[in-house]
């Protein structure tokens, strides 16, 4: 069944990616027609390459909607024991890339820049080389997890060496948008660390998506994983801007991260009550009264975002549709247990009780103003107040109702159906019991919601290890592609009367101090802070200060140096 599961998915992000590539092409051959179209003077023929860029066009939206289609099958992500048990989760699109070699550019990086042989970092460039392509299809679990973090963590090292813009390495990194399918691409690391944590992200919601959550296991996981996602959304939203491509801009970080803030506050607050029993006392219907107004006011800052001009049409419909139900479902819940609070305190007056001092409390956080009526122990009032919350409830239950059927996208999902029918039902049954009941004509103030303490983690790779497989190129952060240096050069010193002429400092590279003005040294060209690469052909590059010195102590009358003159960029400032 799992298996089955898994297999879906990966057909359809092999589709996706298939897709996005195909409009990619189509993109080519519509500009290129329209191009044409302008350059030729014979009627006849630019009416044909105009009639191929209108092909293309209508090609292109094909494609999207097939796309659109993709994005829209929720239950790809759902085990297979959910599917007929449970509403999906909305899960972040994962953003397709294609392959990109390193070879050639990295090659040339190491002769050019760094002056070593690119013989010296083949198997290194290899490694890395393997690593990015196995990104290109990751599998939607914590395995995949896994190699996206120990590529966005290698890609900080590798970054260093390479993909400086001051470089000009000419390393392209393309990224299609993952709900469009358009294509971007940039040399820029920052682009590139920014759509693998964007798949990251992606990822904690595909596995949120996929968990039973009839379980408390499973329900933990799901919030746990989505948690994560905004986490690293929130960082996105800091640290990258400028996308190239719509589904990483600031708006649409915002949006995926309420929208994971939204289904968070369903589970935890919601899902969690419902998987722990709920309870009929006054007092816990005024606590889930305020708690699924809360997550209806998340999901209502959603709908505002993807009622935006901006959005319309991007998003597929089925997010939209869920989204609103959501919104409308979750608010006239909250109605239907205010409802009930106002109906069980009318039945305690009606036998002679009194309202409790913890009820009254209770009350007052209940709502965002109270009037007096709200706390009299006059039958009517409170079914006043039941009545008009239960005719909002109904309302949104109608709102609810009337998104999902406009929806054809969503006809597979059968819990969703079943769970709006049910709450309508409930509440239809509720308002015909009190059709003959006598009431005041009463105003009920807003229902305040729950308080929420949500504190995503951000994204964390300390536990993911990583190894600098470029050593050959030089330590960190000395050797890098921000820093530069002259070719190295040989020198060999005669041993003066004082030695030859010297005094070291540092570490990885040690680099020359102090300059004898009539030692060896100083007749030879050294200057302070040029770098020792080797003593007699020994690499000390990677050595400290006392290696190398007792490494120099042991030369006697002569001694072979290698060294380099760092730019100004490379040389660490004094005091």
């Amino acid at each position: 069944m799992a298996a089955n599961v898994g297999t879906m998915r990966s057909q359809l992000q092999s589709r996706r990616a298939a897709i996005s590539e195909e409009i990619w092409k189509e993109n080519h051959m519509r500009t290129g027609s329209k191009k044409l179209a302008m350059l030729l003077s014979d009627q006849q023929s630019r009416k044909h390459v105009e009639l191929e860029a209108k092909y293309s066009e209508s090609k292109i939206q094909h494609l999207q909607a097939e796309l659109s289609r993709i994005n829209s099958n929720l239950q790809a992500y759902q085990s297979q024991s959910a599917v007929m048990t449970q509403v999906p989760l909305i899960p972040m699109a994962f953003k397709t890339t294609s392959k990109v070699s390193f070879t050639s550019a990295f090659s040339e990086v190491a002769q050019r820049h760094y002056h070593v042989d690119p013989a010296s970092i083949h198997e290194a460039i290899q490694e890395f080389q393997d690593l990015r392509d196995s990104i290109v299809t990751v599998s939607k679990n914590s395995t995949g997890l896994d190699l996206l973090c120990n590529y966005y963590k290698q890609l900080n090292i590798v970054s260093k060496r390479f993909l400086d813009k001051r470089l000009k390495h000419g390393v392209a990194f393309p990224w299609f948008d993952a709900i469009s399918g358009t294509l971007a691409s940039q040399q820029s690391a920052i682009y590139e660390k920014a759509a693998v944590l964007f798949n990251v992200s992606s990822l904690y919601t595909q596995i949120a998506a996929q968990q039973d959550r009839s379980t408390r296991e499973g329900l933990d996981v799901a919030i746990c994983n989505l948690q994560k996602a905004i986490g690293c959304l929130e960082y996105m939203k800091d640290k990258f801007s400028h996308s190239p491509t719509k589904d990483m801009s600031s708006e649409m970080l915002n949006l995926f991260a309420d929208l994971m803030k939204a289904q968070s506050h369903e589970l935890s607050m919601w899902e969690t009550e419902i998987l722990a029993g709920l309870q009929t006392d006054i007092v816990s219907s005024i606590g889930y009264a305020e708690k699924t107004k809360r997550v209806s006011e998340s999901y209502k800052a959603v709908c505002e975002q993807v009622d935006e001009v901006s959005m319309k049409g991007y998003l597929p419909a089925c997010w939209v549709a869920i989204i609103k139900i959501k919104d409308a479902h979750f608010r006239g819940l909250s109605h239907y247990y205010a409802a009930l609070v106002h109906l069980m305190l009318s039945d305690m007056f009606r036998q002679g009780g009194h309202i409790s001092e913890a009820v009254r409390t209770e009350m007052h956080f209940m709502y965002t103003d109270t009037n007096k009526e709200l706390f009299s122990e006059d039958v009517k009032d409170h079914n006043g107040f039941a009545l008009s919350h239960l005719d909002s409830a109904c309302i949104q239950s109608e709102y609810a109702t009337k998104y999902d059927r406009l929806c054809k996208d969503l006809e597979p999902l059968k819990p969703l159906h079943q769970l709006l029918t049910v709450t309508d039902e409930l509440n239809q049954i509720k308002r015909q019991e009190m059709a003959n009941i006598e009431s005041n004509a009463v105003c009920p103030s807003s229902i305040q919601p729950a308080a929420v303490d949500l504190n995503p983690p951000p994204p964390d790779f300390s536990t993911v290890r990583t190894h600098d497989g470029f050593k050959a190129l030089g330590p960190l952060p000395s050797f890098s592609a921000e820093n530069s240096w002259t070719v190295p050069r040989t020198v060999v010193l005669r041993k003066g009367k004082s030695g030859f002429g010297f005094s070291l400092k540092g570490s990885h590279p040690v680099s020359f101090f102090d300059i004898e003005e009539a030692g060896p040294a100083k007749a030879s060209g050294l200057q302070r802070d040029d770098w020792l690469l080797s003593v007699n052909g020994q690499d000390t590059r990677y050595m400290n200060h006392a290696e190398v010195v007792t490494l120099v102590k042991c030369c006697k009358d002569e001694i072979k140096l290698e060294v380099a003159s760092p730019t100004l960029s490379a040389v660490p400032k004094t005091a």
